[in-house]
């Protein structure tokens, strides 16, 4: 960004004189304006892309995150965890 050269069509800008002066004048500014322009973009490019990559995981650890809750209810459920559940009450 800091070799920027704006550069004009003489012919066709009405101020051939007056606009590349302002211009040069206001150069830094407009550099300035583009660089922080780039970086929220990229930013906001970057954070979508998180979220993409995000829901893509959720969804793909999905299935198997539901059959972990399966198993861990029907092994609750299971004789063996009642037993189990018992022996722990009586030993408190």
């Amino acid at each position: 960004m800091s070799n920027l050269e704006i550069e004009f069509d003489t012919s066709t800008l009405s101020h051939p004189v007056l606009v590349p002066m302002l211009t040069k004048m206001f150069q830094v500014q407009i550099q300035q304006q583009i660089e922080h322009q780039v970086e929220k973009n990229l930013t906001a490019w970057m954070m979508n892309l998180g979220e993409m990559i995000t829901n893509s995981i959720a969804q793909t650890n999905r299935p198997f995150m539901s059959g972990f809750e399966a198993a861990r209810k029907a092994l609750k459920a299971s004789q063996m965890a009642q037993i189990y559940e018992k022996r722990r009450e009586k030993l408190e």
